[in-house]
Protein backbone atom coordinates (compact mmCIF):
# COMPACT_ATOMS: atom_id res chain seq x y z
CA UNK A 1 0.00 0.00 0.00
CA UNK A 2 0.98 3.80 -0.41
CA UNK A 3 1.80 5.60 2.55
CA UNK A 4 -1.27 7.89 2.47
CA UNK A 5 -3.02 4.59 2.09
CA UNK A 6 -1.51 3.20 4.78
CA UNK A 7 -2.27 6.47 7.14
CA UNK A 8 -5.83 6.17 6.39
CA UNK A 9 -5.82 2.50 7.35
CA UNK A 10 -4.30 3.95 11.06
CA UNK A 11 -7.10 6.73 10.96
CA UNK A 12 -9.70 4.39 10.55
CA UNK A 13 -8.20 1.47 13.43
CA UNK A 14 -7.94 4.36 16.30
CA UNK A 15 -11.74 5.30 15.23
CA UNK A 16 -13.26 1.91 15.20
CA UNK A 17 -11.50 1.01 18.99
CA UNK A 18 -13.47 2.30 21.48
CA UNK A 19 -10.86 2.57 24.08
CA UNK A 20 -8.41 5.01 21.81
CA UNK A 21 -11.56 7.35 22.07
CA UNK A 22 -11.65 7.97 26.03
CA UNK A 23 -8.21 6.55 27.55
CA UNK A 24 -6.12 7.78 30.07
CA UNK A 25 -2.61 8.44 30.06
CA UNK A 26 0.00 9.22 32.81
CA UNK A 27 3.24 10.83 32.37
CA UNK A 28 5.81 13.77 32.77
CA UNK A 29 5.46 16.83 30.51
CA UNK A 30 7.84 17.76 28.56
CA UNK A 31 8.47 20.17 25.56
CA UNK A 32 5.57 22.70 27.05
CA UNK A 33 4.35 25.03 23.91
CA UNK A 34 1.18 27.36 24.18
CA UNK A 35 -0.29 28.91 21.57
CA UNK A 36 -2.92 31.34 21.34
CA UNK A 37 -5.74 29.36 21.94
CA UNK A 38 -4.29 25.81 22.96
CA UNK A 39 -1.30 23.90 24.38
CA UNK A 40 0.76 21.88 22.75
CA UNK A 41 3.07 19.06 24.71
CA UNK A 42 4.51 16.16 24.73
CA UNK A 43 4.09 13.64 27.45
CA UNK A 44 6.98 10.85 28.68
CA UNK A 45 7.51 8.48 31.39
CA UNK A 46 8.95 9.96 34.74
CA UNK A 47 12.43 10.58 35.40
CA UNK A 48 13.36 9.62 32.09
CA UNK A 49 15.74 10.76 30.18
CA UNK A 50 14.72 9.47 26.80
CA UNK A 51 11.93 6.58 25.34
CA UNK A 52 9.06 7.25 23.29
CA UNK A 53 6.80 10.29 23.44
CA UNK A 54 2.83 11.08 23.24
CA UNK A 55 2.15 14.05 21.22
CA UNK A 56 -0.88 15.78 23.37
CA UNK A 57 -3.38 18.82 22.02
CA UNK A 58 -5.27 20.69 24.78
CA UNK A 59 -7.86 23.78 24.30
CA UNK A 60 -7.27 26.63 26.75
CA UNK A 61 -11.18 26.31 27.44
CA UNK A 62 -10.31 22.88 28.96
CA UNK A 63 -7.65 24.25 30.70
CA UNK A 64 -8.20 23.04 34.33
CA UNK A 65 -8.43 25.72 37.16
CA UNK A 66 -5.70 26.45 39.94
CA UNK A 67 -3.03 24.20 37.73
CA UNK A 68 -0.17 25.99 36.27
CA UNK A 69 0.84 23.29 33.55
CA UNK A 70 5.09 23.14 32.93
CA UNK A 71 7.49 20.66 31.77
CA UNK A 72 8.49 18.49 34.87
CA UNK A 73 4.45 18.39 35.83
CA UNK A 74 3.19 15.15 36.55
CA UNK A 75 -0.13 14.42 35.04
CA UNK A 76 -2.91 12.54 33.89
CA UNK A 77 -4.19 13.26 30.60
CA UNK A 78 -7.40 11.97 29.37
CA UNK A 79 -8.94 12.36 25.98
CA UNK A 80 -8.86 10.93 22.59
CA UNK A 81 -6.50 9.48 19.76
CA UNK A 82 -6.56 10.20 16.33
CA UNK A 83 -4.32 9.99 13.34
CA UNK A 84 -3.27 12.99 11.57
CA UNK A 85 -3.25 12.12 7.97
CA UNK A 86 -1.16 14.27 5.97
CA UNK A 87 1.53 13.61 8.41
CA UNK A 88 0.49 9.84 9.36
CA UNK A 89 1.06 11.20 13.57
CA UNK A 90 -0.84 10.02 15.95
CA UNK A 91 -1.21 12.31 18.67
CA UNK A 92 -4.20 12.75 21.69
CA UNK A 93 -6.85 15.34 21.91
CA UNK A 94 -6.87 16.43 25.62
CA UNK A 95 -10.54 16.84 27.38
CA UNK A 96 -9.17 16.58 31.02
CA UNK A 97 -5.81 16.70 32.70
CA UNK A 98 -4.43 16.74 36.40
CA UNK A 99 -1.40 16.23 38.13
CA UNK A 100 -0.82 13.64 40.28
CA UNK A 101 2.48 12.40 42.23
CA UNK A 102 5.49 14.37 41.68
CA UNK A 103 3.12 16.90 40.05
CA UNK A 104 1.44 17.94 43.62
CA UNK A 105 5.32 18.46 44.93
CA UNK A 106 5.71 20.75 41.81
CA UNK A 107 2.56 22.64 42.64
CA UNK A 108 3.87 22.59 45.96
CA UNK A 109 7.16 24.30 44.93
CA UNK A 110 5.95 26.68 42.65
CA UNK A 111 3.81 28.35 45.36
CA UNK A 112 6.15 28.41 48.06
CA UNK A 113 8.69 29.72 45.49
CA UNK A 114 6.11 32.76 44.65
CA UNK A 115 5.45 33.42 48.20
CA UNK A 116 9.26 33.25 49.38
CA UNK A 117 9.72 35.80 45.82
CA UNK A 118 7.85 38.05 47.52
CA UNK A 119 9.39 38.11 50.32
CA UNK A 120 12.49 39.50 48.52
CA UNK A 121 14.17 36.45 49.72
CA UNK A 122 15.75 35.77 45.91
CA UNK A 123 16.35 39.14 45.32
CA UNK A 124 19.89 39.56 43.75
CA UNK A 125 20.70 42.71 45.76
CA UNK A 126 20.94 41.14 49.13
CA UNK A 127 23.49 38.26 48.30
CA UNK A 128 27.10 38.72 48.79
CA UNK A 129 30.63 37.84 46.89
CA UNK A 130 31.89 35.23 47.97
CA UNK A 131 35.34 35.35 49.95
CA UNK A 132 38.41 35.48 46.81
CA UNK A 133 40.94 33.55 49.38
CA UNK A 134 38.89 31.48 52.05
CA UNK A 135 41.04 29.88 54.20
CA UNK A 136 38.25 27.82 56.26
CA UNK A 137 35.13 26.23 54.25
CA UNK A 138 32.47 24.54 56.49
CA UNK A 139 30.88 21.53 54.29
CA UNK A 140 26.93 21.19 54.83
CA UNK A 141 26.37 17.32 53.86
CA UNK A 142 26.34 14.01 54.65
CA UNK A 143 29.52 12.00 55.22
CA UNK A 144 27.75 8.81 53.01
CA UNK A 145 27.65 11.33 50.23
CA UNK A 146 29.99 10.27 47.98
CA UNK A 147 30.00 13.98 45.51
CA UNK A 148 30.72 15.53 48.71
CA UNK A 149 33.45 12.87 49.67
CA UNK A 150 34.90 14.01 45.76
CA UNK A 151 34.04 17.36 46.65
CA UNK A 152 36.61 17.47 49.62
CA UNK A 153 39.34 15.04 48.34
CA UNK A 154 39.55 17.39 45.32
CA UNK A 155 39.95 20.42 47.91
CA UNK A 156 42.30 18.37 49.80
CA UNK A 157 44.61 17.24 46.74
CA UNK A 158 44.95 20.88 45.04
CA UNK A 159 44.54 23.31 47.93
CA UNK A 160 45.57 21.31 51.11
CA UNK A 161 45.94 24.94 53.39
CA UNK A 162 42.45 25.31 53.39
CA UNK A 163 41.14 23.74 56.09
CA UNK A 164 37.30 21.95 55.19
CA UNK A 165 35.29 20.58 58.05
CA UNK A 166 31.81 18.61 57.15
CA UNK A 167 29.35 19.53 59.48
CA UNK A 168 27.01 16.02 58.74
CA UNK A 169 23.56 15.79 58.46
CA UNK A 170 20.67 13.88 57.31
CA UNK A 171 19.83 15.20 53.56
CA UNK A 172 16.65 13.56 52.37
CA UNK A 173 13.79 11.68 54.39
CA UNK A 174 11.26 13.16 56.82
CA UNK A 175 12.64 15.97 58.98
CA UNK A 176 15.28 16.29 57.29
CA UNK A 177 14.91 20.16 56.13
CA UNK A 178 15.22 20.67 59.63
CA UNK A 179 18.17 18.77 60.43
CA UNK A 180 19.97 20.61 57.52
CA UNK A 181 18.69 23.88 58.91
CA UNK A 182 20.39 23.54 62.43
CA UNK A 183 23.68 22.15 60.55
CA UNK A 184 23.29 25.39 58.54
CA UNK A 185 23.02 27.24 61.96
CA UNK A 186 26.40 25.10 63.11
CA UNK A 187 28.44 25.64 60.65
CA UNK A 188 27.45 29.97 60.34
CA UNK A 189 28.65 29.83 64.19
CA UNK A 190 31.96 27.97 63.21
CA UNK A 191 33.93 31.18 61.90
CA UNK A 192 34.15 29.55 58.59
CA UNK A 193 35.18 32.02 55.57
CA UNK A 194 32.52 30.22 53.34
CA UNK A 195 29.57 27.39 53.63
CA UNK A 196 28.96 25.06 50.90
CA UNK A 197 25.66 23.20 51.30
CA UNK A 198 25.65 20.26 49.11
CA UNK A 199 24.65 16.35 47.98
CA UNK A 200 25.17 14.00 45.24
CA UNK A 201 22.36 13.63 42.61
CA UNK A 202 19.25 11.76 43.22
CA UNK A 203 15.92 11.59 42.59
CA UNK A 204 13.39 14.67 42.47
CA UNK A 205 11.32 12.97 45.52
CA UNK A 206 14.86 12.73 47.58
CA UNK A 207 16.36 16.68 46.25
CA UNK A 208 13.08 17.97 47.54
CA UNK A 209 14.46 18.37 50.81
CA UNK A 210 16.21 21.80 49.51
CA UNK A 211 13.08 22.99 48.59
CA UNK A 212 11.49 23.10 52.46
CA UNK A 213 10.61 26.51 53.36
CA UNK A 214 13.07 26.14 56.57
CA UNK A 215 16.46 25.13 54.28
CA UNK A 216 15.72 28.50 52.67
CA UNK A 217 15.21 30.56 55.60
CA UNK A 218 18.38 28.79 57.15
CA UNK A 219 20.45 29.85 54.20
CA UNK A 220 19.09 33.91 54.31
CA UNK A 221 19.73 34.32 57.90
CA UNK A 222 23.49 32.99 57.47
CA UNK A 223 25.93 35.44 58.13
CA UNK A 224 28.37 33.62 56.24
CA UNK A 225 28.31 33.37 52.67
CA UNK A 226 26.74 30.32 51.11
CA UNK A 227 27.53 28.42 48.02
CA UNK A 228 25.10 25.40 47.00
CA UNK A 229 26.25 22.75 45.14
CA UNK A 230 23.22 19.85 44.93
CA UNK A 231 22.16 17.35 42.68
CA UNK A 232 23.14 17.76 38.76
CA UNK A 233 23.41 21.06 36.55
CA UNK A 234 19.37 20.55 35.79
CA UNK A 235 18.13 20.45 38.89
CA UNK A 236 17.61 23.72 40.52
CA UNK A 237 16.30 23.95 43.60
CA UNK A 238 14.61 26.84 46.21
CA UNK A 239 18.17 26.77 48.29
CA UNK A 240 20.04 27.76 44.85
CA UNK A 241 17.58 30.95 44.57
CA UNK A 242 18.74 31.53 48.23
CA UNK A 243 22.19 31.15 48.25
CA UNK A 244 25.12 33.99 47.47
CA UNK A 245 25.46 31.65 44.59
CA UNK A 246 25.33 27.99 42.99
CA UNK A 247 27.68 25.16 41.26
CA UNK A 248 25.96 23.11 38.90
CA UNK A 249 27.59 19.80 40.59
CA UNK A 250 29.68 19.42 44.06
CA UNK A 251 32.84 18.80 41.21
CA UNK A 252 32.59 21.94 39.89
CA UNK A 253 31.85 24.24 43.25
CA UNK A 254 35.54 22.72 44.01
CA UNK A 255 36.55 25.14 40.76
CA UNK A 256 34.63 27.76 42.16
CA UNK A 257 35.88 27.83 45.73
CA UNK A 258 39.38 27.37 44.89
CA UNK A 259 39.27 29.73 41.77
CA UNK A 260 40.77 32.69 43.47
CA UNK A 261 43.51 30.57 44.81
CA UNK A 262 44.05 29.25 41.58
CA UNK A 263 44.18 32.50 39.37
CA UNK A 264 46.91 34.21 41.82
CA UNK A 265 49.19 31.20 41.48
CA UNK A 266 49.37 32.54 37.65
CA UNK A 267 49.44 35.74 39.28
CA UNK A 268 52.12 36.56 41.17
CA UNK A 269 55.18 35.84 39.48
CA UNK A 270 53.69 38.08 37.05
CA UNK A 271 53.14 40.50 39.55
CA UNK A 272 56.73 40.27 41.01
CA UNK A 273 58.14 40.49 36.99
CA UNK A 274 56.10 43.54 36.81
CA UNK A 275 57.34 45.15 40.10
CA UNK A 276 60.88 44.44 38.95
CA UNK A 277 60.26 46.27 35.51
CA UNK A 278 58.94 49.16 37.59
CA UNK A 279 61.53 49.67 39.77
CA UNK A 280 63.67 49.56 36.84
CA UNK A 281 62.17 52.20 35.45
CA UNK A 282 61.98 54.52 38.90
CA UNK A 283 65.75 53.87 38.86
CA UNK A 284 66.11 55.28 34.91
CA UNK A 285 63.50 58.09 35.40
CA UNK A 286 65.66 59.14 38.60
CA UNK A 287 68.95 59.11 36.09
CA UNK A 288 67.57 61.07 33.62
CA UNK A 289 66.00 63.62 35.65
CA UNK A 290 69.62 64.16 37.90
CA UNK A 291 71.07 64.38 34.54
CA UNK A 292 68.46 66.78 33.42
CA UNK A 293 69.20 69.30 36.52
CA UNK A 294 72.58 69.05 35.89
CA UNK A 295 72.30 70.72 32.39
CA UNK A 296 70.14 72.70 33.32
CA UNK A 297 72.40 74.35 36.06
CA UNK A 298 75.19 74.82 34.20
CA UNK A 299 73.01 76.64 31.65
CA UNK A 300 71.46 78.99 34.01
CA UNK A 301 75.28 79.65 35.50
CA UNK A 302 76.89 80.29 31.74
CA UNK A 303 73.70 82.61 31.07
CA UNK A 304 74.36 84.22 34.26
CA UNK A 305 78.14 85.08 34.00
CA UNK A 306 77.49 85.90 30.34
CA UNK A 307 75.04 88.88 31.80
CA UNK A 308 77.35 89.72 34.56
CA UNK A 309 80.07 90.30 31.80
CA UNK A 310 77.93 92.54 29.53
CA UNK A 311 76.83 94.69 32.17
CA UNK A 312 80.47 95.47 33.60
CA UNK A 313 81.02 96.14 29.79
CA UNK A 314 78.29 98.64 29.30
CA UNK A 315 79.07 100.28 32.70
CA UNK A 316 82.47 100.97 31.84
CA UNK A 317 81.80 102.55 28.22
CA UNK A 318 79.16 104.68 29.91
CA UNK A 319 81.85 105.98 32.69
CA UNK A 320 84.34 106.45 29.87
CA UNK A 321 81.64 108.46 27.50
CA UNK A 322 80.45 110.48 30.74
CA UNK A 323 83.58 111.03 32.91
CA UNK A 324 86.27 114.10 32.35
CA UNK A 325 89.71 112.83 32.10
CA UNK A 326 90.29 113.94 35.81
CA UNK A 327 88.19 111.66 37.29
CA UNK A 328 88.61 108.77 35.03
CA UNK A 329 91.52 107.38 37.28
CA UNK A 330 88.60 107.36 40.37
CA UNK A 331 86.21 105.70 38.16
CA UNK A 332 88.75 102.93 36.87
CA UNK A 333 89.24 102.51 40.82
CA UNK A 334 85.65 102.39 41.34
CA UNK A 335 84.88 100.21 38.21
CA UNK A 336 87.71 97.39 39.33
CA UNK A 337 86.38 97.06 42.86
CA UNK A 338 82.59 96.81 41.36
CA UNK A 339 84.33 94.00 38.77
CA UNK A 340 86.03 92.09 41.85
CA UNK A 341 82.27 92.61 43.77
CA UNK A 342 80.42 91.10 40.80
CA UNK A 343 83.05 88.29 40.29
CA UNK A 344 83.04 87.25 44.12
CA UNK A 345 79.47 87.19 43.66
CA UNK A 346 79.33 85.01 40.82
CA UNK A 347 81.79 82.72 42.33
CA UNK A 348 80.05 82.23 45.54
CA UNK A 349 76.69 81.55 43.34
CA UNK A 350 79.05 78.75 41.53
CA UNK A 351 79.76 77.49 44.30
CA UNK A 352 76.66 77.24 45.89
CA UNK A 353 74.92 75.70 42.72
CA UNK A 354 78.28 73.41 42.42
CA UNK A 355 77.28 72.41 46.30
CA UNK A 356 73.41 71.52 45.66
CA UNK A 357 74.46 69.91 42.56
CA UNK A 358 77.41 67.23 44.66
CA UNK A 359 74.64 67.04 47.33
CA UNK A 360 71.44 65.69 45.27
CA UNK A 361 74.60 63.05 43.58
CA UNK A 362 75.58 62.14 46.76
CA UNK A 363 71.39 61.36 47.72
CA UNK A 364 71.00 59.83 44.86
CA UNK A 365 72.68 56.40 45.47
CA UNK A 366 71.18 56.59 48.84
CA UNK A 367 67.32 57.31 47.39
CA UNK A 368 67.41 54.76 44.04
CA UNK A 369 69.31 52.06 47.03
CA UNK A 370 65.95 52.88 49.34
CA UNK A 371 63.75 52.72 46.46
CA UNK A 372 65.79 49.10 45.72
CA UNK A 373 65.52 47.66 49.29
CA UNK A 374 61.49 48.53 49.80
CA UNK A 375 60.27 46.87 46.42
CA UNK A 376 62.98 43.76 47.78
CA UNK A 377 61.37 43.84 50.82
CA UNK A 378 57.22 43.51 48.55
CA UNK A 379 58.61 40.84 47.10
CA UNK A 380 59.68 39.19 50.05
CA UNK A 381 56.40 39.31 51.68
CA UNK A 382 55.04 38.05 48.92
CA UNK A 383 57.14 34.65 48.86
CA UNK A 384 56.71 34.58 52.35
CA UNK A 385 52.86 34.50 52.23
CA UNK A 386 53.67 31.70 49.39
CA UNK A 387 55.73 29.69 51.73
CA UNK A 388 53.31 30.06 54.92
CA UNK A 389 50.89 28.36 52.48
CA UNK A 390 53.35 25.42 52.04
CA UNK A 391 51.36 22.26 53.38
CA UNK A 392 55.13 20.16 53.86
CA UNK A 393 56.31 23.42 55.93
CA UNK A 394 54.67 22.04 59.26
CA UNK A 395 56.06 18.85 58.80
CA UNK A 396 59.76 19.83 58.10
CA UNK A 397 58.83 21.56 61.50
CA UNK A 398 57.89 17.60 63.39
CA UNK A 399 54.41 18.02 62.59
CA UNK A 400 52.61 14.89 60.43
CA UNK A 401 50.11 14.27 58.11
CA UNK A 402 47.45 11.35 58.99
CA UNK A 403 45.75 10.07 55.77
CA UNK A 404 43.07 7.56 55.15
CA UNK A 405 42.22 6.23 51.82
CA UNK A 406 44.36 9.35 50.39
CA UNK A 407 42.21 11.60 52.89
CA UNK A 408 43.23 13.83 55.07
CA UNK A 409 42.03 13.32 58.80
CA UNK A 410 41.49 16.35 60.33
CA UNK A 411 38.73 15.45 63.18
CA UNK A 412 39.13 12.02 65.20
CA UNK A 413 35.01 11.43 63.98
CA UNK A 414 36.48 10.55 60.72
CA UNK A 415 38.22 7.55 61.60
CA UNK A 416 36.27 4.15 62.87
CA UNK A 417 38.73 1.25 65.06
CA UNK A 418 40.59 -0.89 63.15
CA UNK A 419 40.97 1.31 60.24
CA UNK A 420 44.45 1.26 58.67
CA UNK A 421 45.86 5.37 58.10
CA UNK A 422 49.28 6.59 56.82
CA UNK A 423 51.50 8.82 58.32
CA UNK A 424 53.43 11.64 56.54
CA UNK A 425 56.48 13.15 57.87
CA UNK A 426 58.53 15.53 56.76
CA UNK A 427 60.81 12.96 55.94
CA UNK A 428 58.97 9.37 54.62
CA UNK A 429 55.96 7.89 55.64
CA UNK A 430 54.74 5.12 58.26
CA UNK A 431 51.34 2.98 58.10
CA UNK A 432 49.48 2.26 61.32
CA UNK A 433 46.19 1.02 62.45
CA UNK A 434 43.47 2.96 64.79
CA UNK A 435 43.05 0.73 68.59
CA UNK A 436 40.78 3.40 70.01
CA UNK A 437 39.30 6.97 68.88
CA UNK A 438 39.43 9.65 71.89
CA UNK A 439 36.81 12.32 71.15
CA UNK A 440 37.53 15.84 72.87
CA UNK A 441 34.27 17.16 74.65
CA UNK A 442 31.86 18.87 72.21
CA UNK A 443 33.60 17.63 69.27
CA UNK A 444 31.14 17.25 66.49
Amino acid sequence: MTVAEFSQRMSDLFAKVPRFRDIAVSGEITGFRPSTNAIYFDLKDQGAQGGALLSCFLRLDRLPQGVELADGLAVVARGEIINYGPRSRYSLTVREIAATGLGLLFIEFQALKERLQREGLFNDDRKRALPRFPRAVAVVSTREGKGIDDFMREIEKRAPFVRVRLFDTRVQGMGAERDIAAAINRADASGADLIVLGRGGGSYEDLFTFNREEVVRAIVAARTPVLTAIGHSADIHLADFAADERANTPSLAVERVLSGWLKATEWLPKMNERLAHAAQRRLDVAARDVESRSRNIDTAIARRLSGLQGSVVQRERVLVALDPRARLAGRAAAIAARSEQLQASVAALLHRLQTQLSMRGERLPERIAGLASRKRSLLDLRTAALRAGDPHGPLERGYAMVLREGVVVRNATQLRVGDEVRARFGRGAARARIERIEREEGEV
